[in-house]
């Protein structure tokens, strides 16, 4: 987490989560028998079909949910709007994955400009079976590095196509922010501001995958929306953070949007009914920086207990966001896991003894000083 993470931030941190008021409920989520029902296995809370299934049923009751259809109108437009607002942008519009808002994105930025920057390390570079390439006929140029790319390391990519024999253009840059391969380090938020100015100056189009726009934004200190201003379009995910069983949301300026639900059904991405998605979605995505930058606080004074016990070891991403390393000084790391599941608190399988726990809503009204508590009697 790093420099993310300055003692001024901290300030900042304590004085939002001390004047916060939650909108809405959170989930009919069972406590467990210590009181302390906190996951630290994903980015939101992890609702089982029962509890999916029941709180759809009180959004819905009344008839407080509109239907829509093939993703259009009712709750799905009603989503969107919210997002468009959320984000600063004029319009939003729901897709069936992040893979697809992503391409769907840069190849209507691109138009005839085909070549687009990518990090080394993005999600679009990497974990989309080369679909820009092959249904869209775009060129993704990778910039090897970390999270961060500067605008020197773009301008060398501008001379090489330039240099080329055949005429090519760059007609996008693409920024995932925080990057998932690099257990959420995000780009540096200067370089982003320099790379969009300069890349605006030449008339290059930028695109954000913010998957986890929102966690940003919680450590950051900075609205989505702020984020969100650098690029003429922005992907966010609907499941990661929101708990929906699935969903994106892409928004941008109305004229590039406006015709979007037209490619989005050439790529087989218009279901027939979104409402499930759209409806759980915009149920936790109000005030939901606001709750989890109160879980982050949780979370940092029990990484501070933790680090001064000797018996366990810390590890943070440097410019990291929810994601931290914790290695217990255990002879049986499985074992350890069960013991904290007994007390309620769930934590991922151990990779070679270390585990990596994702910080979310769920410590959010815990008590710091009873989890750590629990994680030391779990040595035992």
């Amino acid at each position: 987490m790093g420099d993310l993470l300055t003692r001024r931030r901290w300030a900042s941190l304590a004085a939002m989560a001390g004047g916060l008021a939650v909108a809405r409920p959170l989930t009919a989520m069972a406590p467990a028998a210590s009181g302390m029902p906190v996951d630290f296995t994903g980015d939101g809370i992890p609702l089982t079909a029962s509890e999916y299934a029941d709180l759809l049923a009180r959004l819905a009751s009344g008839g407080r949910i509109v239907e829509d259809e093939y993703s259009r109108g009712g709750a799905v437009e009603a989503l969107e709007a919210q997002f468009a607002a959320l984000l600063g942008k004029e319009a939003a519009v729901f897709m069936p994955s992040g893979t697809l808002a992503n391409q769907l994105a840069v190849r209507k930025l691109a138009g005839a400009r085909r070549r687009v920057v990518v990090q080394e390390a993005s999600h679009l570079y990497n974990d989309t079976g080369d679909c820009s390439e092959q249904l869209s006929q775009l060129t993704l140029l990778p910039l090897a590095g970390g999270a961060t790319f500067s605008w020197e390391d773009v301008e060398r990519a501008l001379a090489r196509t330039a240099a080329g024999r055949v005429a090519a253009e760059i007609g996008v840059i693409s920024i995932e922010s925080p990057v998932r391969r690099l257990h959420g380090e995000v780009f540096d938020f200067g370089q982003m501001r320099r790379v969009s100015e300069e890349a605006r100056k030449r008339g290059i189009t930028l695109h954000l995958d913010g998957a986890r726009l929102f966690v940003a934004a919680a450590y950051g200190g900075r609205a989505p929306a702020q984020y969100a201003a650098l690029f003429d379009t922005v992907y966010v995910s609907l499941w990661k953070c929101f708990n929906s069983c699935g969903g994106a949301i892409l928004a941008g300026p109305r004229s590039a949007l406006a015709d979007m639900y037209h490619l989005r059904r050439m790529f087989g991405g218009a279901l027939w009914n979104a409402w499930p998605y759209a409806s759980v979605a915009a149920h936790y995505a109000e005030g939901y920086v606001e709750r989890l930058t109160a879980a982050v606080l949780v979370s940092e004074e029990l990484i501070a207990a933790l680090s001064s016990d000797a018996r366990f070891s810390l590890q943070r991403v440097p410019n990291g966001t929810s994601l931290f390393q914790l290695t217990p000084r255990v002879p049986d790391a499985a074992a350890f896991r069960q013991r904290l599941a007994a007390k309620g608190i769930a934590i991922p399988p151990p990779d070679a003894g270390v585990f990596w726990l994702k910080v979310n809503e769920t410590l959010r009204g815990a008590s710091a000083a009873a989890l750590a508590e629990a994680f030391r009697s779990a040595l035992a």
